[in-house]
This record gives C-alpha cells, structure tokens and sequence, in this order.
C-alpha cells in the first residue's frame, strides 16, 4: 500500500507538472496502462503506440509511459485518469463499465473503428466517454482481439450443446459477467493479475480472456479447455486527459489523432502476430480446444443477445442508436479463429 501511493504521488506530481506546464506547450505526457505489462495488449500500447506518437510528434509531443497495475489499480484507473494523476489510459473499457455502459457496445459490435468514424457513431461514443468517465475518447486500440472462455475442468452441454456452467465460479469482468450469469455459473470479481494463482488454488474454475496472452502470462501450462468459438471484441481504448487535451494546440491534437487512427490498424497486427505465435505453442501444451460445434450458435446467441440485453437495460438513451450504427443483422462477427485479416482494407 506504501508504495502503491508513494508511486501515485510521483504519477500525481509528474501530471501537474505536464498539465501546468503543458498548458503552453503540453509536450511531456504521462500513460498508464490498465493490464499488467507483459499483456501483449498492454504491450501494443507500449511498443506500437508509444513509439509511433513520439516519432510522429517530434519536437511537439513526447510520450513517457509510466507502468501498468502496480500503478494504480486497472478498475481505478480510468477515476485517475480523469483526476489527471497522469494524462493518458489504455484500459479495457470492462474496468469502467458501470460508469460507460456503452462499452458494451464495441464488446458485441460486427462493425470496426473505420465504419464508425464515417457512420457518426464514433463522435457518439466520445460525448458519452467525455460525459460519463471524463475522458477524451482518442482511439479504439486492438479492436480485432476476441474473447475465449477457459476452464479447469471440462464442462457438462445442455440440449442445445451449450455449456452449463452450474456450480461452476468463473472469474469475471464487466466484459464476461453478463455471458457466465447466463450458463449458470457464479462469477467472481478479481484483479487479472490474480488469475493465475486463483486457478493454482483453485479460487476460480475459470475464466474469460483474450485469445492473446494466455501463454505470456502462463495460463496454457494451468488451465485444461478453452472453448471455441471466441467471441466479442475487446472495447480496449486509448483516452486522454480532458484538461490535458484542451491544452494541446490543434497541431498537436492533429498528430496525436493521425497516429491514433493508424494505431487502429497497426495495433491489430502487433497482436495477431503475437497471437499466431502463442497459437504454436498452445498447441503443443496441455490445454485443450472444446469445439461445440452445433452448439456454436446458440452459444455466440446468448453471448452477444446477453451483451446487447445489459446494454439496453443500462444505457436506454443509446442503446438503440449505437446498436444501429455498430451492428448489422446477418453479417458474421469481425474476427476468425484463423487467418484473421482486416476486413476494412485500411
């Protein structure tokens, strides 16, 4: 605890000193990143985004990242961005979502950052971002990642060839609570840095992540399924400081926003590299692949039907305009399990 404030104050006093000083120049700019740093998420922000921003801002902008969750918290980052304890979060939008609701929609979205730049459902989704978590909505980072469900033990189907989660305690965030809650599981709320040694104490029975960093953060030595299909994309952004974007002169803003759009296609490759490389190694280690098969429809139905039901229930004023603008009847969801490619040809 020591030295989770001692570091906040140095955060603290690092952001002042940007925001004070930045107020003319704001060249100097602090980030956090929500997930541990050796996320490979985490690590496309800090070797793709970073690099990319100071290179691009050169003499205007300069990036200095400050670390990850043994800064602060990831549920209470996206508050500490907005206090300005530093100035910019890349941070799961499922770690706020109870302040953003409307993160549910990138979640269960088929349309990517492209379509919603063009469609007015970007500019949406930056009032809602600066209304509810005050916070200016910069850029939808590795938004072709999905999601797995991994167990430790293999599961019993239903009828429908679905899994029943019951008596099962899944790990779980905002991202995953509405899907587990449906197959009858009990979900339990823990930090991600804590997922390994719950299922070593066997806290947990499973949990829900991404199809990338299993095997950088050791889950495929210690968890025995994962179920396909994957499902969802991550509503991982990059937000800024309002004071501190506000204090940008519009040639910086205009860089910072050339490099973040860029980011939206770069930072989907630095994954799927990383992704296919862990798909080698996760096939030769002893966690296994359930395939539903028939079951695969119903089971990506109640998962995206659950996500669009809470957002309905949570955010009535834009659920309907965003479902409309982010998802179209009929067209399959973004990613696939292999040979993913960017189907917007950006």
């Amino acid at each position: 605890m020591k030295f989770y404030k001692a570091t906040l104050s140095l955060v603290a006093a690092a952001a002042t000193l940007g925001v004070t000083q930045g107020a003319l120049q704001a060249k100097d700019l602090t980030m956090v990143t929500a997930l541990q740093r050796t996320n490979v998420l985490a690590r496309s922000a800090i070797e793709v985004f970073i690099p990319a921003l100071n290179k691009a801002g050169k003499g205007q902008l300069k990036v200095n990242y400050v670390g990850g969750q043994e800064v602060v918290p990831p549920r209470k980052a996206a508050a500490a961005l907005k206090r300005g304890q530093f100035n910019i979060l890349s941070a799961p939008t499922a770690y706020y979502i109870g302040t953003v609701p409307e993160g549910y929609a990138l979640l269960a979205a088929n349309q990517g950052p492209k379509v919603l730049r063009k469609n007015g459902a970007w500019e949406i989704l930056q009032k809602i971002y600066m209304e509810k978590a005050g916070a200016h909505l910069l850029c939808w980072g590795e938004n072709m990642t999905s999601y797995y469900m991994y167990l430790t033990k293999q599961p019993p189907m239903d009828a429908n060839g679905v899994p029943n989660l019951k008596g099962f305690k899944m790990r779980a965030t905002g991202t995953y609570r509405p899907l587990f809650r449906a197959l009858g599981a009990t979900t339990v709320n823990i930090k991600s840095s804590e997922i390994f040694t719950a299922v070593q104490r066997g806290t947990v029975d499973g949990f829900g992540f991404t199809d990338v960093s299993a095997v950088a953060l050791g889950f495929h030595n210690i968890v025995k399924y994962r179920v396909f299909p994957n499902f969802y994309q991550t509503n991982q952004v990059i937000t800024v400081n309002p004071a501190v974007w506000k204090s940008l002169t519009q040639k910086q803003k205009d860089i910072m926003n050339k490099v973040a759009i860029e980011y939206e296609t770069s930072s989907v490759k630095f994954v799927e590299k990383e992704r296919l490389a862990e798909e080698k190694i996760i096939a030769k280690s002893p966690m296994k692949t359930i395939k539903l098969g028939k079951g695969s429809a119903k089971y990506l139905s109640i998962a995206h039907g659950e996500i669009w039901k809470e957002l309905k229930k949570r955010s009535p004023k834009y659920a309907d305009e965003l479902a409309k603008l982010m998802y179209v009847d009929g067209k399959p969801n973004r990613q696939v399990d292999t040979g993913r490619t960017l189907d917007e040809k950006r």
